[in-house]
């Protein structure tokens, strides 16, 4: 039966060991500085929603933002206008040390965009030619709305997984769905931060992608999909050439 797919069904966070966790949020973090995907003074959200964007627990952020000031990619500002900030001038050294990081996710990226592809095309055809209800195209539009809402990044990483896989769910198999469900889950944990600008670019697809399921427009919703993981290729660029 259709429904709003569970954060349970979701599987976001994959149990680790405290320092593999920890080591993987100070190098994504940096990565992310290093491409200026975080800008030089802007500003981090909260631990608590940077420990739920990352699928870690707010102690692990906790000592990855510290060690990331150790290092100075970050600081530290107190006051009522402080909080957690990118530094102006990052040592570039440094940075240089996680180019390891940024390559050894180079294949793993590459064959799981594959196979969400291929699994979420399917789907999605499945989706539009069912012609869902009105109730259920409302539902879809909430969630876009929401993403185009969010304050910030870690909001708008909450609310994308779920989106793709309630559209799974709306006529796909079990089964398929919970393989999607597992892609999301993995991508998620390469997932590096990303202006909240761009991603608002990003749910113009997400919009379009709705409004092509609600014409029952199985061949213009999959072709969005395609535009859309095109887009999320590139999110990924920096890896480099496609691994084989």
């Amino acid at each position: 039966m259709w429904g709003v797919v569970s954060v349970e069904r979701l599987h976001l966070v994959t149990p680790r060991t405290r320092r593999g966790a920890l080591e993987d949020v100070v190098a994504r973090v940096a990565v992310a500085v290093d491409l200026r995907l975080l800008a030089p003074g802007e500003r981090l959200p909260d631990e608590s929603e940077l420990a739920r964007a990352f699928g870690v627990a707010p102690i692990t952020m906790r000592r990855a933002l510290r060690e990331l000031c150790v290092q100075g990619i970050l600081i530290r500002r107190r006051g009522r206008l402080g909080g957690t900030f990118v530094s102006s001038t990052p040592p570039l050294n440094t940075l240089a040390g996680y180019e390891a990081s940024r390559s050894e996710v180079s294949r793993e990226v590459w064959h799981l965009l594959d196979y969400r592809q291929v699994l979420e095309t399917g789907l999605l055809h499945l989706a539009s030619a069912a012609v869902p209800s009105a109730d259920v195209i409302a539902t879809l539009h909430e969630m876009v709305d929401a993403m185009d809402e969010a304050p910030d990044w870690p909001r708008f990483r909450a609310l994308d997984p779920r989106f793709h896989l309630t559209i799974a769910s709306i006529a796909g198999p079990e089964r398929a769905v919970d393989e999607l469900a597992d892609v999301l889950r993995r991508l998620g944990q390469l997932y590096f931060p990303h202006p909240i600008d761009y991603l608002r670019v990003v749910n113009v697809e997400h919009r379009a992608m709705v409004e092509a399921i609600a014409r029952g427009d199985a061949v213009a919703a999959t072709g969005v999909l395609t535009d859309h993981l095109a887009t999320v290729r590139q999110t990924f660029s920096w890896v480099g050439d496609r691994a084989t």
